[in-house]
């Protein structure tokens, strides 16, 4: 397995509703890309340090995007870009850690050829475009689905 230590730091997107539905619908559309994503535990308790695990079938360059739990599902994007290579368990530590509200958190990740930058601080109209370019290029989609709680 190839460990990946990513400190280039996360960024948060709040309240962007309409961006969360379009990327829970975002779906692999060919068979020119596919992305497999895992983490390192289905549960996890606040403070907790999260692994994430990757594979491509060709170098790609991933971004990956939780979705919190709660009304407005606010997004962090611990990377984006992050360049793998094909066929390899890579795993990724951005030193992630498991905040409040605790809850089913989701993560979308999305793996394409080449860079495509995420407007971290930026408009949902800003995001909502950039899903337009993923879905234009070939594109993988991974997900997982997490629980965060008090205690184990």
């Amino acid at each position: 397995m190839l460990e990946l230590v990513w400190r280039e730091g996360g960024c948060s997107i709040d309240g962007h509703r309409t961006f969360v539905k379009a990327l829970l619908a975002l779906d692999n559309v060919s068979d020119a890309m596919s992305l497999e994503i895992w983490g390192d535990a289905h549960e996890y308790v606040p403070y907790q340090k999260v692994f994430y695990y990757l594979r491509v079938p060709r170098v790609a360059y991933i971004t990956m995007l939780w979705i919190g739990p709660g009304p407005n599902h606010d997004i962090f994007v611990p990377f984006q870009n992050l360049r793998i290579p094909a066929n390899r368990d890579v795993s990724v530590d951005p030193d992630s850690i498991i905040v409040p509200p605790l809850g089913r958190e989701q993560w979308v990740a999305v793996a394409s050829l080449e860079p495509i930058s995420l407007p971290c601080y930026a408009t949902e109209t800003d995001h909502l475009s950039w899903l337009q370019q993923v879905r234009k290029l070939p594109h993988g989609v991974g997900r997982w689905e997490v629980r965060s709680k008090a205690t184990r």
